[in-house]
């Protein structure tokens, strides 16, 4: 194996590691693995170049080689990580563990990954957040499912007798798949082989270009002096090319979409080069890192995922023993398979595979993973995911409680979380609640409080729902169906209650467009109600949020203040969102904001459960449980009892 490659994975390991161990300050460290797909994209065609694809045979002798590289270490890993979770792990997070140990058994982890976040209440399980020990292995799935389609594409290759029109196919490949990854929605073409198979054609690139130019007459010539120096040195064009894959390891936020093809571009250009002299590509450190890069990639996602906490010594056990545990499987495993023969391969194989399903079915079965967990600290999980069964969301499916329950109308193309005309009551106001699926956390605290004074109260609860923008085809569509709805019912007083899009933190540009947005928007609903309460911005929770905290209570309770959130980070995360609001705000003449953030203030942390109790105030996907939504009742009150004083 060519040492430059060997380092180039070297970088991409300790990119990776990184991110994974400090995402906070590495926060380009995912790029790593950006650059072990080039490198699979390169040796990929490396080797099916030097073999012609004219039978069934030569189709699995390719499948044979890979296979036989990357599954008995695979297997064996996953088969540990199980054990792994079910000692280390609290039970709460075995559900989602064994969903995923499964899917990464057939070589889907990705599929799984994008399955979940598409679905808007259970995203949280595929987020880096969900303690999921097995999540690292999406790329190796889309690395596999790239394996099984790149024989196909070299066989079809073969028809372009010319490395010119190969490498031309190989660029028009690349570009047109990176603007398709671009256009695409970024969770699903993260995850999507399709969608990453830019990236690996750029592996393509960087062998047909030196495959070109080493036929070229200069280039199998000694250098004459009368040749013309070339205005910068290959040594200087390795050394420009690792300082743009610096990026990876610098704590700087760049722009994904101009870094990542930077990336790709520079790690085929680097490829193609083939330095023998750079001291970063010729280094024996670096070189042996990349020897174990496979090992260590299998291993340290499941160590940092599961051990690692706040503390200094968990860093460092981190550390530790992701490296010794590399070193160790390579040298007495990794290695060893590789030097068996097909029989022996496969029996190691089949019993491997074996070992896993037997101790899949084991951890569902047996008792003797069942964990212990003390009646106090039982009680309390209890009564934190008892909570995720009180969300008023329930309650429009109850029999009499909604006069209406759905929202019916032949050009309505918005997805419907839940929508609820109550019974007419005595009142002489009219009210609507509109916005996502934080309307149904807050429609029932706000509806108790006007004890029954109202004449009319509905609410709506759309997907995307965000009431005062739209920045995608669903948001359009439910902002249309919102306007709709207040045009026609004409209330006298609109809560917007919604959880807001990344989108509104972006920085405020000169004629802004959401600004725009927001501004007619407010202004719109201002003509059609005769007050207007606008849900303000609230701090970042993070996906997953109740698991760790439950997490913490049953392992780590020392290490509880963590999870409260620093005020001043949290405002800066929504600084944007808040000053768009609060330009917007200046024209208003029937609208409110409503600033829920005092509740959860303290001196300079917003608290994220209660320290007496131990009740949690966010669920795993943002939202706010019961506990959290009780903190909000007096500003609500006082909020209605002003609307029923005023009317």
């Amino acid at each position: 194996m060519r040492q430059d490659i060997q380092c180039l994975r070297g970088i991409a390991i300790i990119s990776v590691f990184l991110f994974h161990l400090l995402p906070n300050l590495f926060f380009n460290g995912f790029l790593g693995v950006d650059i072990f797909f080039v490198i699979s994209g390169y040796l990929m065609a490396r080797n099916l170049t030097k073999s012609k694809l004219t039978s069934i045979r030569d189709f699995l002798e390719f499948y044979y080689r890979r296979f036989r590289r990357i599954l008995p270490l695979y297997y064996l890993l996953i088969f540990l990580i199980i054990i792994m979770v079910h000692l280390w792990l609290p039970y709460i997070l075995w559900e989602n563990s064994n969903r995923y140990s499964i899917a990464s058994l057939f070589l889907m982890t990705n599929q799984l990954v994008i399955h979940d976040q598409a679905d808007y209440f259970n995203s949280f399980r595929a987020e880096s957040t969900a303690i999921n020990a097995f999540l690292h292995l999406w790329s190796l799935s889309l690395e596999m499912q790239f394996y099984l389609l790149v024989p196909c594409i070299f066989f079809a290759l073969q028809i372009l007798k010319s490395d010119y029109l190969k490498l031309l196919a190989a660029i028009l490949t690349t570009t047109i798949g990176f603007v398709c990854f671009a256009l695409v929605l970024d969770s699903f073409a993260f995850n999507f082989m399709f969608l990453r198979l830019w990236q690996f054609s750029a592996g393509f690139v960087a062998l047909f270009w030196s495959k070109i130019e080493q036929k070229l007459p200069e280039k199998n010539s000694e250098k004459s002096e009368t040749a013309k120096p070339t205005w910068i040195s290959e040594d200087d064009q390795v050394t420009v090319a690792l300082v743009v894959l610096g990026v990876c390891i610098m704590p700087y936020d760049v722009n994904v979409l101009v870094i990542r093809p930077l990336v790709t571009v520079v790690t085929a250009f680097i490829i193609k080069l083939q330095s023998e002299s750079n001291q970063i590509l010729n280094s024996k450190t670096l070189s042996y890192i990349g020897d174990i890069s496979y090992v260590t990639y299998l291993v340290h996602w499941p160590v940092i995922s599961i051990f690692l906490t706040s503390s200094v010594n968990s860093y460092v056990f981190c550390i530790v023993t992701t490296v010794l545990a590399s070193i160790a499987l390579h040298h007495l495993f990794e290695k060893q398979y590789l030097q068996l023969d097909f029989k022996p391969l496969i029996l190691l194989l089949l019993i491997l595979v074996s070992a896993n399903f037997l101790l899949q079915y084991s951890v569902e079965n047996q008792k003797f993973w069942k964990q212990h967990v003390p009646a106090v600290i039982q009680k309390i999980v209890d009564r934190n995911l008892n909570q995720l069964n009180v969300y008023s969301q329930l309650d429009h499916m109850k029999n009499g409680t909604c006069a209406e329950r759905k929202l019916i109308d032949p050009g309505d193309k918005s997805i419907v979380y839940a929508y609820c005309r109550y019974p007419k009551k005595h009142g002489n106001v009219s009210v609507m609640t509109i916005g996502n699926s934080y309307v149904m956390q807050f429609t029932n605290p706000i509806k108790s409080h006007f004890k029954q004074n109202y004449s009319d109260y509905r609410y709506y609860s759309l997907q995307e729902g965000f009431t005062l923008y739209a920045d995608s085809y669903d948001s359009s569509n439910a902002l249309k169906t919102f306007k709709s709805h207040v045009a026609r019912h004409k209330p006298d007083v609109l809560f917007i209650i919604a959880k807001y899009s990344r989108s509104l933190k972006a920085l405020i540009q000169a004629n802004d467009t959401l600004l725009n947005q927001i501004s007619e928007n407010i202004e719109f609903y201002e003509r059609h109600a005769r007050k207007v309460y606008i849900l303000g911005a609230l701090p970042t929770y993070s996906a997953n949020f109740l698991n760790v905290f439950l997490q913490n209570v049953m392992r780590n309770p020392e290490d509880m203040e963590k999870l409260h959130l620093n005020r001043k980070k949290a405002d800066e995360d929504v600084k944007n969102v808040k000053k768009r609001f609060e330009i917007a705000g200046r024209q208003c003449k029937k609208c409110r904001f409503i600033d829920l953030n005092p509740a959860f203030l303290e001196r300079e942390k917003y608290l994220t459960f209660d320290r007496t109790s131990l009740f949690s105030y966010h669920d795993n996907t943002g939202h706010l449980l019961p506990a959290g939504v009780k903190l909000c009742e007096p500003i609500l009150k006082k909020i209605v009892e002003g609307v029923l004083n005023s009317m």
